[in-house]
């Protein structure tokens, strides 16, 4: 990236993050090299790239043509800079420029805002009378450097190509798509998954080959007079073993009713992601091996079946009411082995901190009794109390005190006693 380097700058005013990304996808039809510059502009270098289309003009434009295919406005310049083409294109100048020496008579005229600079430095300019580039490049290096910083300085020497301006490249997220056409149309759920299986089989080599794996597989399903089909598979864990992409795929196809018979199917992979360390195998196995993959085809299972929203994953929160401290997650951490669960430290009294499997979605009346004591017969507090006093500041208090309640045969609840009323909750039972 020498100062001869042709760059080609988008500002996109307004623009969504994802739509950003969409833009830089369609950029790399025009050059190997795209950089994001946040929040809405795209840096292309584009030297290379006017071998192809002859001329510069003729480059930009096809450029330009790319963003109205994609319903997007945008202010587009080139020139032999990544700051200089960046500024004319905020400044809303289609500018073409191809010699560093141009530069600083057309940023002469923009003005000092184009630079995107922070508020502070901006207003120091205009407190100087400075309201354009040139006015700026007149003003003495020394103040400016003592003045704005020495980071100023830099950017008018990219500005103007007589300083490198490295950029980092935007790297798509790549995905597995495929498109299979039937010759003759398929009415079975049967008949599709046996269409599936080459797809998947080389979606799974393609995952292979990248060592990386998805958590989701989209199937869309094409009709001739009716609308598409669309299935999503989502799996428990980040996989690219072929046997758990055919079986997630295979339970949601079994319960499908067809609308119409279907001419075509298209498989499309979540964005790839890499794998655990501990799915790649020492003899070559690849996926996850051991206990955690029943698991996890189990969860895939029952979501294929009863919905992904009715399977999922509790993570806890920092909050001290207990029906507070857990959140509904759709990922789920699957342990291997119960050995795994980190053992407590030796020495260590944690019975006080003992929560049960069960906890009701709300607090229940355990007794209306207003004492200390056990409120039913043949209950002994077992451990207790727990003070939890926690929630003032959001106008939904608690203050209690919890116990580990036990019966002579067994069973164990977790209750409370509220401090204010003195009367007892039940609010979770012990497995």
């Amino acid at each position: 990236m020498t100062s001869r380097t042709l760059w080609y700058a988008a500002v996109f005013p307004g623009l969504a993050a994802a739509a950003l990304y969409r833009c830089a996808r369609q950029a790399q039809r025009y050059t190997a090299f795209v950089s994001i510059e946040a929040p809405d502009a795209l840096l292309l270098e584009i030297q290379g790239s006017l071998r192809l289309f002859g001329t510069l003009e003729r480059l930009q434009a096809c450029i330009d043509a790319g963003w109205e295919e994609l319903g997007v406005m945008a202010h587009g310049a080139s020139a032999p800079s990544t700051l200089a083409a960046l500024w004319l294109a905020r400044a809303g100048e289609r500018a073409r420029i191809e010699h560093p020496a141009a530069l600083a008579g057309r940023l002469a005229g923009l003005p000092i805002g184009c630079t995107a600079w922070d508020a502070d430095r901006l207003q120091t300019l205009r407190s100087f009378g400075v309201a354009h580039i040139g006015e700026l490049l007149r003003l003495p290096r020394a103040g400016i450097a003592r003045r704005l910083g020495p980071a100023a300085l830099l950017d008018l020497d990219i500005a103007l190509a007589k300083a490198p301006a490295p950029r980092r490249a935007f790297v798509p997220r790549e995905r597995f798509r495929e498109r299979c056409d039937f010759e003759t149309e398929i009415d079975a759920a049967a008949a599709l998954e046996q269409a599936l299986a080459a797809p998947l089989e080389r979606c799974a080599r393609f995952l292979r080959e990248r060592r990386a794996g998805v958590q989701a597989l989209a199937l869309t399903l094409r009709h001739r007079a009716a609308p598409p089909t669309r299935l999503r598979a989502g799996l428990a864990s980040i996989t690219g073993e072929h046997r758990r992409l055919r079986d997630v795929l295979a339970q949601r196809l079994l319960r499908l009713e067809l609308a119409a018979p279907v001419r075509a199917l298209e498989l499309l992979s979540a964005p790839l992601q890499a794998l655990p360390a501990d799915s790649l195998g020492l003899f070559g196995g690849f996926g996850d091996q051991g206990a955690g993959e029943g698991a996890a085809q189990l969860v895939e299972r029952l979501r294929a079946r009863l919905g992904e929203r009715a399977v999922y994953g509790v993570s806890s929160i920092a909050e001290h009411r207990p029906e507070r401290a857990w959140r509904r997650v759709q990922e789920l951490r699957l342990c291997r082995t119960a050995a795994s669960a980190p053992a407590s430290a030796p020495g260590t009294d944690d019975a006080l901190l003992q929560r049960p499997v069960w906890l009701l979605a709300e607090p229940v009346p355990w007794s209306a009794r207003a004492s200390p004591a056990p409120p039913r017969e043949g209950w002994v507090l077992e451990q207790g109390p727990e003070r939890i006093e926690s929630g003032w500041w959001d106008g939904e208090g608690v203050a209690r005190d919890y116990y580990v309640a036990r019966r002579a045969h067994g069973a164990r609840l977790w209750v409370f006693q509220e401090r204010r009323s003195r009367r007892w909750y039940l609010h979770g039972v012990f497995a």
